[in-house]
């Protein structure tokens, strides 16, 4: 195996490393800057971080918890037990945004891009509203992205049994992160079972993703009595199949009524109840499908509600009452979405077209199951910047074959910007 300084040569890498020191302390310093206040998802992995760092418990409440991913509470409590800031938790999530900008030059490069398309992927991936927000937020995105795209970028450079083991302990790692991910990781498997049939190499891959799970589920068989990796997954169930579902995620009265069980119970009882209304009204649940993808391709405005503390009863109050300029960070991100899918058919022209589409349709799968969120297309945006910078590279236009199909997309958008402030 190559080492990476030997597979490319040094002035790459050396612009390749300035490009990452500089995103990393711009992200860094407008991070302490800001200094937003954690709050909902990211309150909870802080406090988690803190916990485990001064217990070494992964506890709520006092008890045992599965309830929220282990994944980057568990990483961001390594930085705790030296200082317990949050300046600490920018460095760290400033670093993973950096260096999924690196991975994303390197896979660039060995689809053969030139050495100025990938520096340009590379530095349009630290502009992204998007990664500014996940420098400054404790939100698990960034490890996820970070472990999901050094899992492609090995598979891509790299051959081997030993290759393949790291590369599912990278998988497993963001499983840990976000359990939705084990749906790209099945998608992987299917493809790769149908692909190649050196099941030597099939073994060392999910050998690597068991070696990274396995003891967070014999963790949570002992001490909560399930081999689960996350306990929320009933309540995800529920929040998308339930008489007051929209699609999206929902807070509805009637989960008040899982609060007296404990966290393995309510989980169960949240599966019962949504297993119990899709088999009793079947229609409701499938028609939900085309707005649980709607929601999970709508825009970016979402982005400030992360970082800026807005009041509102519902999502449409808050995003009423944001300030004006808050909506250009829509912008940014939704030209790479629609010029990657623009161009997306990029990706199936290498030879892990299929493959990194197994990935994508492993990221849109899940949210029909539960439930949509533009949160959820975060680690969808390297493929379809990458698809972007290959469509332009190799045909020097900003639209691709695929344009007309990426128009739905400002359209979806139009239609969210219409229902939340004239209707």
């Amino acid at each position: 195996m190559k080492s990476l300084f030997s597979r490319y040569d040094h002035i790459f890498i050396r612009n390749l490393l300035l490009i990452g020191a500089l995103g990393f302390i711009a992200h860094f310093i407008l991070s302490i800057v800001v200094s937003p206040i954690p709050q909902s998802d990211a309150l909870d992995y802080h406090e988690h971080a803190l916990r485990l760092a001064e217990t070494h418990a992964y506890t709520a409440n006092g008890f045992p918890t599965a309830y929220r991913p282990i994944g980057f509470p568990a990483l961001l409590s390594f930085f705790y037990m030296i200082w317990p800031s949050t300046i600490f938790g920018y460095a760290l999530q400033s670093f993973l945004v950096s260096i999924s900008a690196l991975l994303i030059a390197l896979i660039l490069k060995e689809y053969d891009a030139g050495n100025a398309i990938s520096y340009a992927g590379s530095t349009l991936y630290l502009l992204l509203p998007m990664t500014w927000m996940q420098s400054m937020t404790f939100m698990s995105e960034p490890l996820a992205i970070m472990c999901m795209l050094m899992s492609v970028f090995i598979h891509i450079a790299f051959q081997g049994t030993r290759s393949r083991i790291v590369e599912g302990l990278f998988w497993g790692i963001a499983v840990l992160t976000r359990p939705i991910m084990i749906f790209s990781v099945i998608a992987v498997l299917i493809h790769d079972s149908l692909k190649d049939n050196n099941m030597k190499t099939s073994i060392a891959f999910a050998s690597g993703i068991i070696i990274a799970i396995l003891p967070w589920m014999m963790r949570n068989t002992y001490v909560l009595g399930s081999p689960m990796i996350a306990s929320n997954t009933g309540i995800n169930l529920f929040i998308g199949h339930n008489p007051e579902a929209n699609g999206s995620y929902k807070f509805v009265d009637e989960m008040r009524r899982f609060d007296g069980q404990s966290e393995v119970q309510a989980n169960a009882s949240a599966f019962t109840s949504a297993m119990h209304y899709i088999l009793n009204d079947p229609l409701h649940s499938l028609f939900l499908i085309p707005k649980k993808i709607a929601f999970l391709f709508a825009s970016d405005a979402y982005l400030p509600l992360q970082s800026l503390r807005i009041e509102g009863d519902t999502y449409r109050e808050r995003m009423q009452n944001l300030p004006w300029w808050s909506y250009l960070l829509m912008i940014p991100g939704g030209f790479i979405m629609f010029l990657g899918v623009s161009h997306g058919t990029m990706l199936l022209q290498n030879n892990q077209g299929l493959r990194n589409s197994a990935i994508i349709i492993g990221m849109i799968i899940p949210c029909t199951l539960f439930f949509g969120t533009p949160r959820y297309h975060e680690p969808m945006i390297p493929f379809l910047l990458i698809a972007m910078m290959l469509g332009y590279a190799q045909n020097k236009k900003l639209l691709g074959s695929m344009t007309l199909f990426a128009l739905a997309f400002p359209i979806l958008w139009l239609i969210e910007y219409v229902m939340i402030f004239f209707l």
